[in-house]
């Protein structure tokens, strides 16, 4: 489609405009509307969006090179890519034809979707102690929610909690909730270690009455609307894990460039050498990971175990690679005036978001046992 932006165009305001406000996003832990506004202009909400709802309508193979650029600069301008171009698709298959008129908003910029599964007590999946009980007309939703992405901005939240009975194995249910739901209570007060700007919170209501148009899916289907979700997310997530560690290299090659040790410059050393081999040898390989992944998708391929073998490589490598990077630095990449101590910190929320190393690894031995 002749309106999708360059990718050499689109990855300049990642590395350019959203890393120029970098220092603003750090002290003041939001976006400034600047960014967000051009992030709007540049279609970087629309890139996966179906045509009809006003997006481009990229493939995932197509899409990931646009995601990967976004995550060399800032962890929250990735964000804004990743979370808008993966929530609506659960809209799209499970929502009404008044719920799916949301997708547009996303495209636009002036609806934000935020998706609200990890609890602090329950964990993520059947062990969710949030529950929704029926009333003759309603729902009444009680629980909490936290580490939700972007709650300080979202318009609406995707809310997966349980509708049976707690002595029983959960049966988990999804609602589409409006911000102003009377009940609702969004804490912004969850501070991260980096990723900063993307308005994490604690999510709270007891007793919150929310109508049964609101049902995203039927009821016992939350699972399922959770995982359209996820499998999906899963891969993009890996493809932001590595621009990132790209970023990491990047910086750290540049910097062995240019800093001297016993008059001579340090990529010259063979140890620094080797750490640049290992680091491009990482990000190559996850690179290729996750594209193959992309292409399974693509196909209408199962893609559960690739997107979990993904994640879990490139968990391991973004770590190994900021490690590194951290490494041929040395001191100074400690201190607050080098791009590697945010990336180094961004790089550390992945180990969190959508499923653990543990949890990957579980989807991948079931898969691996189930198929033998």
């Amino acid at each position: 489609m002749s309106n999708v932006p360059g990718l050499d165009e689109f990855r300049s305001f990642f590395l350019d405009e959203v890393e120029e406000a970098a220092e603003e996003i750090e002290s003041t832990d939001a976006i400034p509307e600047r960014v967000l506004k051009r992030a709007a202009e540049l279609g970087a909400y629309r890139l996966t969006l179906p045509e009809e709802h006003g997006g481009f309508d990229l493939k995932l193979s197509d899409y990931l090179p646009y995601l990967e650029a976004s995550a060399e600069g800032p962890g929250a301008g990735r964000m804004l890519v990743h979370l808008t171009n993966g929530v609506w698709r659960p809209i799209a298959e499970f929502g009404t034809d008044e719920q799916r008129k949301l997708i547009a908003g996303l495209a636009s910029g002036d609806e934000v979707v935020a998706f609200c599964l990890t609890e602090q007590a329950g964990g993520t999946g059947r062990d969710l102690r949030s529950r929704a009980v029926k009333t003759q007309d309603d729902w009444l939703l009680s629980g909490e929610k936290h580490l939700i992405t972007f709650a300080d901005r979202a318009t609406h939240f995707l809310l997966v909690v349980g509708t049976d009975s707690e002595h029983e194995e959960a049966s988990l249910t999804a609602f589409l909730v409006p911000r102003e739901t009377d009940g609702f209570e969004i804490d912004v007060s969850q501070p991260t270690m980096g990723i900063h700007g993307t308005g994490h919170a604690f999510l709270r209501y007891e007793n919150m009455r929310v109508p049964d148009r609101f049902r995203l899916g039927v009821v016992g289907q939350g699972l399922e609307v959770a995982l359209s979700f996820l499998d999906y997310s899963r891969i993009s997530l890996s493809t932001c894990m590595v621009g990132l560690a790209k970023r990491a290299m990047d910086e750290a090659v540049a910097f062995s460039k240019r800093r001297e040790t016993f008059g001579k410059l340090i990529s010259s050393r063979q140890a620094i050498q080797g750490h640049i081999a290992d680091m491009h040898t990482d990000v190559t390989a996850g690179r290729a990971l996750v594209r193959a992944a992309a292409t399974d998708y693509d196909e209408g391929l199962p893609v559960r175990i690739i997107a979990a073998t993904a994640k879990l490589f490139c968990l391991n490598m973004v770590g190994r690679v900021t490690d590194l990077a951290l490494k041929v630095h040395g001191g100074y990449g400690f201190t607050k005036a080098a791009p590697i101590e945010r990336i180094y910190r961004d790089a550390r929320g992945f180990w969190f978001e959508e499923g653990t190393q543990e949890i990957q690894r579980l989807v991948i031995a079931r898969g691996v046992l189930d198929s033998a």
